[in-house]
């Protein structure tokens, strides 16, 4: 995803300044324009967003990230990037004290605000000229020292960023490619938990856009039992999804999503896969129809994942694909995948036909 950041107008909005370093740290293309910087960030440091002079440098971004405090230049600052949602850093009784040049200026504009949590949990307070659903409540946790990736407030800016960019796409539901990660587009190394382990398999890239073009949003669903059992921490995971974003964007491509399980097998949580909650919720995200969708990784949970969410599950034989591919259905009790292919590339014929 690509964001514009309008970082004068975020002066005095700390919370937004450091979940859009967040989302650059999580792989995101991030253009910031303006000198305010969450505390502890370093423009040098790795990962940080790249800086632009000016904000037709950003050149069509997805989303907008300003503070209604200042919504006029906002808005201005929109036009002259073509970007047409924005979300606000809403501060209590900014809104309110909006005139009319102000709510002028928000008209021509889609988007939502973001609000400080609530004293009383489920009473977040509407903003005047938003609906509900527009208006996003931070996390009521402390703001971190720094700009952390795996914060709360990052993780609840990248979903709302998610929605906006697929409201705009407008034309109703699309089909996802839902992919598993390692086997499937990474060389497998088991429990891959460093960033330089991120090696695509041959012909992804290729296949991804191939894909993309046909018409399916791309979403990268991955258990990564390795956080739940100990053996690297949550920011670990964020750090390789954030080399596998910028790995694939160099060659053309553009996730629009990543959802993973950091739970053990034995958890019993509901987004692990074969599990569908992360599929389900990324449905809602996304709108994407399930219906239409397909699932590929590289082992039979990962088709059956795709069946269980009513979509298709395709098996490759790269990874543990090939094993995967020998076992009895008697073995796992889940059915034969709908297709499979040697790799995600000898599957792209049979996942354009599935479109219709």
């Amino acid at each position: 995803m690509k964001l514009l950041v309008h970082a004068s107008s975020l002066a005095n909005a700390p919370r937004m300044l450091a979940a859009a370093w967040g989302l650059s740290l999580r792989g995101h293309e991030v253009l910031w324009w303006g000198d305010a910087l969450p505390a502890g960030a370093s423009a040098d440091s790795h990962g940080a967003p790249r800086f632009v002079a000016h904000a037709r440098d950003a050149s069509r971004p997805d989303v907008m990230l300003g503070g209604a405090q200042d919504v006029v230049r906002v808005a201005a600052s929109a036009g002259l990037a073509s970007a047409h949602t924005v979300i606000l850093d809403a501060p209590a009784g900014s809104i309110e004290r909006w005139h009319f040049l102000e709510r002028a200026a928000w008209g021509t504009l889609v988007g939502l605000g973001f609000v400080e949590a609530p004293a009383e949990a489920g009473s977040v307070a509407l903003l005047p000229g938003f609906e509900p659903e527009a208006v996003v409540a931070w996390s009521v946790l402390p703001l971190e020292e720094s700009p952390d990736v795996t914060s709360a407030d990052t993780e609840l800016l990248e979903r709302a960023c998610e929605r906006l960019a697929a409201a705009q796409r407008g034309l109703g539901a699309r089909p996802a490619l839902f992919l598993d990660r390692d086997g499937t587009l990474v060389v497998e190394v088991g429990y891959l938990a460093n960033a330089d382990d991120i090696v695509l398999l041959p012909g992804v890239a290729a296949a991804l856009r191939t894909l993309h073009a046909a018409g399916y949003t791309l979403v990268v669903v991955s258990n990564q039992s390795g956080v739940g059992r100990g053996l690297f921490p949550h920011s670990r995971v964020y750090e390789a999804m954030a080399e596998l974003r910028r790995k694939l964007r160099a060659q053309g491509v553009e996730l629009d999503a990543i959802y993973f399980c950091p739970h053990r097998p034995d958890a019993g949580c509901a987004c692990r896969k074969p599990g569908t909650l992360l599929l389900e919720q990324a449905s809602r995200n996304l709108r994407v129809s399930l219906r239409e969708s397909m699932m590929v990784g590289d082992k039979r949970l990962d088709a059956e994942t795709g069946r269980r969410a009513g979509a298709q599950g395709v098996l490759v034989r790269t990874g543990y694909g090939r094993d995967e591919e020998q076992r009895d259905a008697d073995d796992s009790g889940w059915p034969k995948p709908a297709h499979v292919a040697n790799d995600l590339a000898a599957a792209v014929p049979w996942l354009v036909e599935a479109l219709g």
